[in-house]
């Protein structure tokens, strides 16, 4: 389970009889790194070119699984980042790949790739780490009563965001509000929580506030409404504090062995009267607007079970097909898939670093909550 959040555009909602939509997960901040392409991986920096018959369990069949979710990303790609002097091959490169890509049979799939790319594992003395992430559905309302008393918020109106480049300055950005001419910083999660909330201000009502804290956490979800229809919701914006893991602190303090999302849920479950403490222990707080289109990743393509990994682009540009060797925890079994590098996350951080999405849902839960495990990752890069 992976804290991230992304950016996210503001459609009108869509309604569906249906459960099995699944709901973006973005985050504008990092784009800023994206954007410039500072500290992305060179070269020199610790990358291994193998051989396609290094790669356990490759096939024509993992090949072809992937093709449409990167197709999906070919239309996406970075023109800025992709630049004649990157490692990752240029955007020109790219796009005669990506139209080939499109035009290639299925029977001829596997060999598209091995004539055209070579696999390079990154930092291949690093142990990484792979996580797991997943659309929630969770119960709510349009309007609020004794069943739904708490308020999931939109953005607000006052929130201000200040680009630090704007102003000569290097960092990410600022996140306020201004009072008497001056920018402060916004509220955190408590302050937020003691006021009460004007019924313009909020998205939706929801019966639960560790099912907002969990949507918060994921960054997006679906919403149950008491007459069965399903509504998307995603991430909107945060009131810039810092992301603090809420589970660690349990650990830290002896509460927790072992941390997941379920050890969490289970805890909170067990000490109803420390609830309010716990998650007020993250400041960070996410707003949400509707989502039209399901799972929306930060490359603002939709996300696709199993085969959408977040990464951290500093050191992987979004769009780049990916080959992830890991387990799953939830089950022991090995998770060797082709993937392509779609999403980002405040928790995912360095080169071998990476958060699997995994789809909407219980049966997505039980496999992300506890996902923790070390692996291997492979950029497969033009010839």
């Amino acid at each position: 389970m992976t804290f991230a959040y992304h950016h996210f555009k503001h459609p009108a909602p869509r309604f569906s009889k249906s459960g099995t939509g699944s709901v973006l997960r973005f985050m504008p901040v990092l784009l800023t790194l994206l954007f410039s392409g500072c500290g992305l991986y060179t070269k020199a920096s610790g990358q291994q070119p193998v051989k396609f018959s290094d790669l356990e369990g490759w096939s024509q069949k993992q090949a072809i699984a992937a093709r449409p979710a990167l197709v999906n990303s070919c239309q996406h790609l970075n023109r800025s980042v992709l630049t004649d002097k990157s490692p990752w091959g240029n955007y020109q490169q790219w796009q005669l790949l990506c139209k080939e890509l499109q035009q290639t049979p299925d029977r001829q799939l596997k060999t598209f790739f091995e004539q055209n790319f070579t696999p390079v594992q990154i930092s291949p003395q690093t142990k990484g780490l792979f996580t797991a992430y997943y659309s929630p559905v969770i119960p709510g309302s349009l309007a609020p009563s004794d069943d739904y008393p708490i308020p999931l918020l939109k953005l607000p109106h006052d929130l201000v965001k200040v680009r630090l480049a704007d102003f000569g300055l290097s960092g990410s950005g600022l996140v306020g509000r201004v009072e008497k001419g001056f920018l402060k910083p916004y509220g955190s999660r408590t302050e937020i929580n003691q006021q009460t909330a004007k019924a313009s201000d909020v998205l939706l009502w929801l019966s639960s506030p560790v099912d907002k804290f969990f949507l918060q956490v994921q960054g997006s979800g679906s919403v149950e409404l008491p007459d069965g229809n399903i509504i998307h919701v995603g991430y909107a914006g945060n009131n810039g504090h810092n992301y603090v893991a809420i589970g660690r602190i349990l650990k830290k303090k002896g509460e927790l062995e072992e941390v997941s999302m379920q050890t969490i849920q289970s805890w909170l479950e067990d000490h109803p009267d420390q609830r309010d403490w716990l998650l007020n222990q993250n400041p960070r707080y996410i707003f949400f607007g509707f989502s039209e289109e399901g799972a929306i990743t930060a490359q603002g393509v939709p996300a696709t079970p199993t085969r959408t990994l977040a990464v951290d682009p500093a050191y992987i540009p979004l769009g780049l097909p990916l080959w992830l060797d890991t387990r799953l925890t939830a089950t022991g079994e090995k998770f060797q898939q082709l993937m392509v590098a779609q999403d980002t996350g405040s928790a995912i951080k360095g080169p071998v670093r990476g958060d699997i999405y995994m789809g909407v849902g219980k049966d997505a839960a039980f496999i992300a909550g506890p996902q923790q495990e070390p692996g291997k990752l492979y950029v497969l890069i033009p010839r």
